[in-house]
């Protein structure tokens, strides 16, 4: 999809495009999952494994939560500076772009990611600061140089 018309993408949708992100990179960290309790039962057996779940002790570790988190910046660093959008983005009609109009760096989907973690985690109000924002920009977008922009409806084919 080309970005021609650079009109700033609402506030709803980019929510809703996470939204669909988010089921995505829920399977993806259900598999990390999967794959380091294979990995365990491998280790300690299954019944060692269980007798230790049951005194409390925790299957994940800093190495495994390490790899969760670089999984999620895997999925959105690979899409954003692919293509600028993720598969939820695309749905939506929505692209982020540099302040120049072109794909997002590496340096810019890091920070990206970075800054939407308080963003997001503060009930939002990184991303609903686009509501008062003169250009529409949430503090992802402020901080790492970028913006979300609307794309056009591709033409129906004849």
């Amino acid at each position: 999809m080309e970005a021609t018309n650079l009109i700033p993408a609402p506030v709803w949708r980019r929510a809703v495009a996470m939204l669909y992100d988010s089921l995505l990179i829920l399977a993806l960290l259900f598999m990390v999952g999967f794959l380091n309790l294979f990995i365990q039962i491998q280790i300690f057996g299954d019944e060692q494994l269980k007798t230790m779940t049951e005194e409390g002790y925790n299957l994940g570790g800093p190495f495994f939560y390490a790899a969760l988190l670089v999984i999620i910046y895997g999925f959105f660093g690979f899409f954003w500076t692919r293509s600028g959008q993720t598969l939820g983005m695309r749905a939506w009609r929505i692209q982020v772009i540099s302040s120049n109009n072109h794909l997002i760096s590496p340096r810019q989907s890091i920070i990206r990611f970075l800054i939407a973690i308080p963003s997001l985690s503060l009930a939002g109000v990184g991303l609903f600061w686009a509501l008062i924002d003169r250009k529409k920009r949430s503090w992802q977008d402020l901080a790492s140089s970028s913006r979300i922009i609307l794309l056009e409806k591709p033409a129906k084919k004849a």
